[in-house]
C-alpha cells in the first residue's frame, strides 16, 4: 500500500555557525530570542504547508506555551524577525501569517521522493485565498507552475482522494467528531453561543466547505470555521429565516465526549 503523502518535514537543515541576526537575538532576548527562533521553525516544518497563523488568539497562545515565552516576549521577537527579513512582511502585517521563504527552500529535499510538491509563496498565496483569509486578484489566481510545468498545488493525487472519502461526512460533523476536544474550545465555546440561526449556519457552512472544495484537516477546516464563524456573527442580522428551535441548538453540543 503506497505510504499517504504528507505537507510536513520531519527534520530541517540547522547551521552549527550563526550571524548577526542570531546573535542580535540572543543579546536582546538571551537564550529566549535563540531558543524561540529554532522553535518556530520546528513548528513550521511540523505544520502542514508550512505556515502559521497566529491571528486566532488560541493558535498564539499555544506558540507561546511551546516557547516557553510571554505572547508579548513573543510577538516582540516575532517582529524583530520581520524587520531582520525572516518572514515575509506583508502576510504578518496584514494576516498574522507566518511564512519564511528561505525555510521552505531549505527543505525542499525532503519532497524529491513525493509526489506532492513543496509550497512556495504562490501556492501559499492560493491556498489562503480559499481558506478566506486573504482575497486575490483574479490575474493572482492563476496557479503557479513548476519546472516540470506541473501546478504547484497544495494537494496530491493522494490527498485528494481522501478528501471525496471524506466528503460522506459533512465538514462541521467531521471536525466534531474527529476532533471533538479543540471543536469545544475552538467553536463551541468561543463563537456557537453567539449564532442565533444554528441550523442555517451549519448547513450554509457545509455547503460553503464543498463549494470551496477545501481539504479535510484539522488547520485547514478549523481555520475556515472561525473565520466563516466571525463574518456569520456580524452579519447574522441578514441570514435570518426562521428563529431557532432548542433542537437546533441541542445538536451542536450532543456527542461531546465527557473528560
Amino acid at each position: 500500500m503506497a505510504r499517504p503523502q504528507t505537507n510536513k518535514v520531519d527534520y530541517f537543515p540547522h547551521p552549527v555557525r550563526h550571524g548577526k541576526k542570531m546573535s542580535y537575538l540572543e543579546k536582546k532576548y538571551k537564550n529566549d530570542g535563540y531558543a524561540t527562533w529554532l522553535k518556530i521553525l520546528e513548528e513550521l516544518g511540523n505544520t502542514d504547508f508550512h505556515y502559521l497563523d497566529l491571528s486566532d488568539d488560541v493558535q498564539l497562545m499555544f506558540l507561546s506555551d511551546r516557547c516557553l515565552v510571554s505572547e508579548e516576549v513573543l510577538i516582540n521577537i516575532i517582529n524583530d524577525l520581520i524587520r531582520l527579513k525572516e518572514f515575509d512582511k506583508n502576510l504578518w502585517e496584514k494576516h498574522r501569517i507566518l511564512f519564511n521563504e528561505k525555510f521552505v527552500e531549505s527543505i525542499k529535499d525532503a519532497y524529491k521522493k513525493r509526489s506532492n510538491n513543496c509550497i512556495d509563496k504562490n501556492s501559499l498565496l492560493l491556498l489562503l485565498d480559499s481558506l478566506g483569509i486573504l482575497k486575490l486578484s483574479k490575474s493572482n489566481r492563476k496557479p503557479n507552475l513548476s519546472k516540470n510545468n506541473t501546478p504547484v498545488n497544495p494537494q496530491s493525487k493522494v490527498e485528494y482522494s481522501k478528501v471525496k472519502e471524506s466528503r460522506e461526512t459533512r465538514a462541521l460533523d467531521f471536525l466534531k467528531n474527529k476532533y471533538p476536544s479543540r471543536y469545544e474550545t475552538d467553536f463551541l465555546i468561543k463563537y456557537a453561543k453567539n449564532i442565533q440561526n444554528k441550523t442555517k449556519f451549519r448547513d450554509d457552512f457545509n455547503d460553503t466547505v464543498d463549494q470551496e472544495e477545501l481539504e479535510y484537516t484539522d488547520k485547514i477546516l478549523f481555520a475556515r470555521l472561525g473565520k466563516y464563524a466571525r463574518n456569520w456573527i456580524e452579519n447574522q442580522n441578514k441570514y435570518k429565516t426562521q428563529s431557532t428551535s432548542s433542537n437546533d441548538v441541542d445538536r451542536f453540543y450532543k456527542n461531546i465526549p465527557s473528560g
